[in-house]
């Protein structure tokens, strides 16, 4: 992939850009496999990674808005070119990426829309170093049909009554957007948003098909970032899960429904994968956790669009396992995906003393990943994959299939 921003040196977020993709991968997963070595089973396999398209793949884009009402330039943070580099403030001066290469098409239209309507309605650019201005961030999420969700980070509601104003030329030049909101993030802090998120058109959610299952994405949702290779990582577990499942019922006839618990569940990626057809058989018993209520909204009302059989709630993942698994016991799967500090002492000591069988484990870190897992000793990887969900840059995400060999010995 060529990219001119690399090129020029005023972006260097794809750290990686000059090393040809194959060896990216390839480097990548010699490193993940060395890391993960010690936490293998006799007989382990890896399989071959699940790899990105080289461009065209990030279904959102947070950019860092700068520039004039006049003229907004569209970056990202951090990205502020020689001057970032000779200790100037690195919100300053950014070079406007929205022509980035990793974004598909649509996204680079719609954020020239925006620019747009940033100078019709006269809002001006957040200012970090005077502390004035309105808008922050403008952030744009894709789905793999073209329809879009737009949010705009402002300071305040000060200027909320002009973008409404001239919204509807927006939304008539850009008939592919499905949804627009505002968020309001008046804190000075190095942070993409704040707390309160205000609907301005639209629907409630983007609906996007991810492999196997469509997500219903809220402005404030967290969704995977790479949808071609996020489907093949939903289908990758749901095949492990199929497999758990019959092995199962081959060993005991007829056996009772398979129970999994989907921990930090999102909205509900693996969960719904995994579950069946409410008309389907044989029955499983699939439970989703995610702490964020919005995200459960979300998982709940796709499952019932989809048919599945699949409860979901709110609650802290490790508090609720910990409080089920006293009630009715361990389940036979449990699939958790954890943000990059990994599942903790806490949910790791739970696992290594439950009678849990299996447990897939799917790591954007696998740093902190090798960390709980020298915490359950009584498990150990089974099958595990390289999942290339972020190109050019250093961070691996990886999949792991555990097996209890085992317990902990006092």
């Amino acid at each position: 992939m060529r990219c001119d921003h690399f090129e020029a040196g005023t972006c260097r977020s794809c750290s990686l850009l000059d090393v040809p993709h194959a060896r990216q991968v390839r480097e990548a997963r010699g490193a993940v496999e060395e890391l993960l070595a010690p936490f293998l089973a006799t007989g382990a396999t890896w399989d071959a990674p699940v790899t990105s398209a080289e461009a065209g793949f990030r279904n959102k884009a947070k950019m860092v808005v700068t520039g004039t009402a006049n003229e907004p330039v569209l970056g990202i943070q951090g990205q502020g070119g020689a001057r970032a580099r000779h200790g100037a403030d690195p919100l300053l001066g950014t070079a406007d990426l929205a022509d980035c290469p990793l974004y598909p098409p649509g996204v680079q239209r719609l954020l020239d829309g925006v620019r747009a309507l940033i100078r019709r309605a006269q809002v001006p650019p957040y200012d970090v170093a005077r502390r004035r201005g309105e808008i922050k961030n403008v952030i744009v999420t894709i789905a793999p049909d073209g329809r879009t969700m737009l949010r705009l980070v402002l300071r305040s509601d000060a200027a909320l009554g002009r973008l409404t104003e001239h919204l509807p030329a927006l939304l008539t030049a850009h008939p592919e957007v499905a949804l627009v909101s505002a968020n309001l993030h008046p804190e000075h802090a190095a942070t993409l948003e704040g707390e309160v998120e205000i609907p301005l058109a639209g629907d409630a959610f983007l609906p996007i098909t991810m492999g196997p299952v469509t997500l219903h994405a809220r402005p404030r949702s967290f969704l995977q970032t790479n949808t071609a290779v996020a489907g093949a990582l939903y289908a990758q577990v749901g095949a492990w899960v199929d497999a758990i499942d019959e092995s199962r019922r081959a060993r005991s006839t007829p056996a009772p429904p398979l129970r999994l618990w989907d921990l930090y569940c999102g909205v509900g990626g693996f969960a719904m994968t995994c579950a069946r057809p409410l008309a389907a058989g044989p029955r499983r018993e699939i439970t989703g956790v995610e702490v964020s209520e919005q995200a459960i909204v979300s998982a709940r009302e796709a499952a019932a669009a989809a048919g599945l059989d699949v409860s979901f709630h709110a609650d802290d993942a490790t508090a609720w396992a910990i409080a089920r698994a006293a009630e009715e016991g361990a389940p036979d799967v449990v699939i958790v995906n954890p943000p990059r500090r990994g599942i903790g002492p806490r949910l790791a000591a739970w696992i290594e003393d439950s009678a849990v069988p299996d447990v897939i484990y799917s790591s954007c870190n696998p740093t902190t990943l090798a960390a709980d897992l020298a915490a359950m000793p009584g498990s150990r990887i089974v099958r595990g994959r390289l999942i290339d969900m972020f190109p050019h840059t250093r961070h691996d995400e990886v999949v792991v299939h555990l097996r209890r060999h085992g317990r902990r010995t006092p």
